[in-house]
Parts: structure tokens; sequence; C-alpha cells
């Protein structure tokens, strides 16, 4: 296995047929993309680069799954680019649009809280490129970094 796919795996993603893809960016670069995000808004430029320390960009193809619904992976992600689709399951497993979230919109963020498995399913409902953070970053992060 190669270490995009260890890396993709290690954010609840696959990354079969290529349809997800680690975009290698230094702390500042991605600082740059945060910056466009409401993160940019609450944090200083030396903050940014700090949290890009602790992030990984990826871009994602058009209908890939972002999160499954009862995954336990503890990743947030932060859309940069595009567009992606909540959907939830329903008791007789009907698959329904429950919200759709653009750039620069911030989505699974309780995972890193709560850990428990997604409530929901989130596909990309058109190429994006998303920055990621695992729990095990966040962590990290936050012992390092308390202020953050």
């Amino acid at each position: 296995m190669n270490s995009v796919n260890k890396v993709v795996r290690g954010y609840g993603m696959s990354a079969k047929d290529k349809k997800v893809e680690r975009i290698p960016l230094k702390p500042d670069e991605l600082a740059k993309m945060l910056d466009k995000t409401t993160w940019g808004n609450d944090l200083t430029w030396d903050e940014l680069i700090t949290l890009g320390k602790f992030i990984q960009a990826f871009k994602v193809k058009i209908n890939t799954v972002l999160f499954a619904e009862g995954q336990l992976n503890q990743t947030m992600a932060i859309l940069v680019e595009g567009s992606a689709e909540i959907f939830k399951y329903s008791a007789d497993n009907q698959k329904k649009s429950i919200a759709r979230v653009k750039s620069p919109q911030t989505f699974g963020e309780m995972s890193l809280i709560d850990g428990q498995p997604r409530s929901a399913e989130v596909i990309a409902a058109t190429n994006c490129v998303c920055l990621l953070l695992s729990k095990d970053k966040f962590l990290e992060m936050s012992e390092l970094q308390p202020k953050l």
C-alpha cells in the first residue's frame, strides 16, 4: 500500500480508483486555504500556520463518499472548494438528502468530540478540496497548542 492510501485510510476515506488524492502542501500553503474560511476570521496568521501543521489536504472526485453513516471514523472536514451532500438513511433503508454543504463550511466535527459513529453519509456533490483533521492530530494539537 502506498503512503497516499495510508494517509487517506487514516482519515476514513478510500483511495480506490484515484477518487481521493492527497495534496502535499506546506503549513503556510494550508494556512492560505484556511484563511479563506471562517477559521480565517477567528485565528491569527500564525495560528493558521500552526493549524496547518496538523491538517491534510485532499482532492475528492464527485460522487465519492467522504464519510459513511455508522462509520467510526473520527475526522472533521473543512470544505475549501466544491460542495457535498449530506444523506440520512431511514429505518427502511431509504436514502434522503438532508443538507448540502458548500465551501467554506465545516462538517464532521462532532466525531472529534463524542467519538460516536457517523450520524449521516457525506458524498462529494462536485469535485472538492477538503482539509481534514483527525482526532489523533486534534489531540496532539490540543496538547502542544492548547490556545488553538
